[in-house]
């Protein structure tokens, strides 16, 4: 089969390799993979910011049917339309594994990271980490619900948002749209803020249910301060990962709010803490995710309140793999597919 391979450590060395078919373990299931999101992890593999274990077949966002069963698994059947999360092997019997939060566990090995991933014709993965699509979203949609268990677990699980707050989401790509929508699904009103030449995905963003959409080179904060009696949001979901939207969130955020951050930066970055201490604000980190938030993110998917088909931008086949990242990395769109080729 035909793979999408991170050959060595450095910037680049992506390459597609014919490699052979996976063959799963008693525990696990063989995956024909339909459809394969292209995630911001996959450029900063690429640009050697995130640590894998080369040689390694890139994806981590999946959809697919299932084709073979190992014998431990009771769960699924052939023919099962499903998606997958990130962690392909977690240790069981750490703090981490122990509490549920599976994601910081110390010895974990992750789908596209650590272990083979989806951007092949085949992928296998353990029982326990798949998990069955609604049966009114396709393979496309589905391949994005792993961003999608991102932002639930932001927005219901790290924060605290109720019916009501006013929630300041900065940066309109994918995860900020799907923590828009998240966070519309409890009842906040959501203000989405964009940099210049997101004019797209703010308008995007307006059609998912963002109460107000702000650029914020040219537009001020005025609105944010009217609807808040001039005190700010009470929770700022930072998923731009640059220094200007995790600025603008610490500013924009009222006394005691709670500042989320999602977004990757890829690289060290200055920030001045001084507002963080004296507004009292609460930050909180969300990276990873438990086997209870995807219930609730398949929930969601289902009932159409996370929509993810918007979110397509485009397909490509593995093979044009660099124009598709590039594509990506300059921001244009949303949210691209990379389909496995014969």
């Amino acid at each position: 089969m035909k793979a999408l391979v991170k050959t060595a450590s450095g910037i680049g060395n992506l390459e597609v390799l014919e490699v052979p078919e996976p063959v799963p373990l008693p525990d696990q299931l063989k995956i024909e993979v339909k459809a394969g999101a292209i995630c911001g992890t996959d450029l900063h593999i690429h640009d050697d910011e995130y640590v894998n274990c080369p040689p390694v077949i890139l994806g981590h966002e999946m959809a697919g049917v299932v084709v073979e069963v190992g014998d431990a698994v009771s769960r699924f059947s052939v023919g099962d339309r499903v998606t997958s999360e990130t962690f392909k092997l977690t240790c069981g019997h750490c703090r981490f594994c122990q509490t549920g939060l599976i994601g910081l566990c110390v010895d974990r090995d992750s789908m596209g990271v650590h272990v083979d991933g989806a951007f092949a014709n085949y992928v296998c993965q353990r029982e326990e980490s798949l998990h069955k699509l609604p049966d009114n979203i396709d393979f496309e949609a589905g391949s994005m619900s792993e961003p999608s268990a991102v932002a639930v677990r932001a927005v219901y699980e790290r924060a605290n948002v109720s019916p009501g707050d006013v929630v300041l989401v900065s940066g309109p790509g994918p995860v900020g749209l799907l923590c828009l929508q998240a966070a519309k699904s409890i009842g906040a009103t959501v203000v989405l803020v964009g940099a210049a030449g997101d004019e797209n995905r703010l308008a995007l963003g307006k059609e998912l249910g963002a109460d107000v959409v702000l650029q914020a080179a040219t537009d001020s904060f005025d609105e944010l301060l009217d609807m808040t009696d001039g005190l700010g949001a009470d929770v700022a979901f930072e998923c731009g990962g640059s220094k200007a939207s995790l600025d603008q969130c610490i500013a924009q955020s009222r006394k005691g709010a709670q500042l989320v951050l999602v977004g990757l930066f890829g690289h060290e970055i200055a920030v001045s803490l001084d507002t963080t201490i004296i507004k009292e604000l609460t930050v909180l980190p969300s990276f990873t995710y438990r086997h209870r938030t995807w219930e609730r993110t398949m929930r969601l998917l289902g009932d159409g309140k996370i929509k993810t088909s918007p979110l397509v931008s485009g397909r490509f086949p593995l093979t044009d793999w660099a124009e598709a990242f590039e594509i990506v990395r300059g921001r244009q769109g949303h949210k691209y597919l990379l389909l496995p080729v014969d």
